[in-house]
């Protein structure tokens, strides 16, 4: 047997080969991320509700009734500037879809304050738990849980009140990051997915600092309940990831590699919302959102496993292995299947439909309209790669293909793994005008 290398004429072959394979299939230099489309497939949190209330005069009995040094007269006007705001809030946020309106009322304004006084009211002392000797008996707060499905919960402390205006604040990043140009513009990448590290880092903050632990509420409603917000962490940590990968496949000379490693990155965050969006706990108390995000989800993970194939399969024609290429295109064939079979699962829970009225998604123009799209372009791009490719290699390179466990799993590169700090604006620090400076910390 004399080696391929010194056989001139196989090389030749070889080489027209790779020739007509760059002739049929547009090369990926232009269609990495598929079609041009003005649609998005992103996903936002949605946001808690509430109703106006007046909670000046019950925290001004319980100073009455509880400081040993002070008097609610001490404290009127931060009383009256924490009753203020939060009907500020009531207004602006009217439905967990309404983050348009809410942004245009100035709601994240009055959140950041609102927390940053809370915080410094919990310092002073005031009630952080609904235990009936050191709390507010008087005290009423209630807020909708953003997924529906459930009554609104009511507590008579300040702590639950300032985990739910935590939660708004990650969802109305969430909905700035879906806003940004993240597919045109080099600066709206950035700072979308800046924007959703913001808000996986509010979510991540809330998950493990308010909810856990001795003094975490032992019954909240199903949003900020440990596995929705896991679910919900993990979704922003995926969409940062998917507009990392846009930036790199972005660039002039694609690094297939490298992009294999970063959609596979992506298609592991989308699978980790995926598997919290199932918890038993969450689809007892909300099977709505757990099907319609699990849907969407489901659809994602999938879309990104295939992308991650295919780009591998890019990396291993340009190595020169064959076998692998055509290996690696049918595993991302099969996935690309898939994906097209959750999508439409995911359309029966679009806007519109009966289960959408209460799954508390919100889908930005257009939804997973553009999921389908995507899926479908790339199903028939793989298909005809892989077609070629098969034809090739039985015809000129005659290289053993390895099954699925020869050619091994493709390992994802995390780039949301840290995430940016919290908002400054939300601690006391950053208030023009200090709150219950009078009283004594505790």
């Amino acid at each position: 047997l004399v080696p391929a290398s010194s056989r001139p004429h196989l090389r030749r072959i070889k080489s027209n080969a790779a020739d007509r394979q760059r002739q049929r299939i547009p090369s990926d230099h232009n269609t990495t991320l598929g079609p041009p489309c003005d649609d998005k497939m992103l996903l936002s949190v949605p946001l808690k509700t509430t109703r106006r209330y007046d909670i000046g005069p019950p925290l001004a009995s319980w100073v009455d009734a509880t400081h040993p040094h002070y008097t609610s007269d001490q404290c009127r006007d931060d009383l009256l500037r924490l009753s203020s705001l939060r009907n500020c809030l009531a207004d602006s946020i009217c439905t967990n879809r309404g983050h348009a309106a809410a942004l245009s009322g100035r709601a994240l304004e009055d959140l950041w304050e609102y927390h940053a006084c809370l915080l410094e009211a919990e310092d002073r002392g005031f009630p952080t738990t609904d235990d009936e000797l050191v709390g507010s008996k008087d005290l009423r707060v209630s807020w909708e849980s953003a997924l529906g499905e459930e009554r609104a919960v009511s507590r008579s402390n300040l702590r639950y009140e300032r985990c739910c205006a935590l939660f708004n604040v990650a969802a109305l990043h969430s909905y700035r990051a879906a806003q940004e140009d993240h597919r045109g513009s080099k600066e709206g990448r950035s700072r979308a997915m800046r924007l959703h590290g913001k808000a996986a880092a509010t979510l991540e903050h809330l998950r493990t600092e308010l909810m856990a632990g001795p003094s975490a509420d032992a019954n909240p409603s199903a949003d900020l309940t440990e596995p929705c917000l896991l679910m919900l962490e993990s979704a922003e940590r995926a969409q940062g990831q998917l507009c990392a990968y846009e930036a790199a496949a972005a660039r002039p000379e694609p690094h297939h590699a490298l992009l294999a490693k970063i959609a596979m990155g992506a298609a592991d965050l989308y699978g980790e919302a995926l598997a919290q969006s199932q918890d038993l706990l969450l689809r007892a108390r909300a099977p709505g959102a757990s099907a319609g995000w699990g849907a969407r989800l489901k659809a994602a993970a999938m879309l990104f496993r295939a992308r991650a194939e295919r780009h591998d399969a890019e990396a291993r024609r340009a190595a020169g292995e064959y076998g692998a290429e055509v290996a690696r295109l049918r595993q991302a064939e099969f996935m690309a299947e898939e994906a097209a079979k959750f999508q439409a699962e995911a359309e029966v829970t679009s806007p519109g439909s009966p289960v959408s009225a209460t799954s508390a998604v919100y889908l930005h123009e257009g939804g997973m309209g553009l999921a389908k799209h995507e899926i479908d372009w790339l199903r028939r791009t793989v298909r005809q790669r892989r077609e070629i490719a098969e034809r090739d290699n039985a015809t000129v390179y005659h290289e053993k293909v390895p099954n699925a466990k020869e050619l091994g799993a493709i390992r994802g590169q995390s780039i949301m793994a840290k995430l940016p700090p919290l908002d400054e604006e939300l601690w006391p620090a950053s208030l023009k005008r200090p709150i219950f400076s009078q009283l004594q910390k505790a």
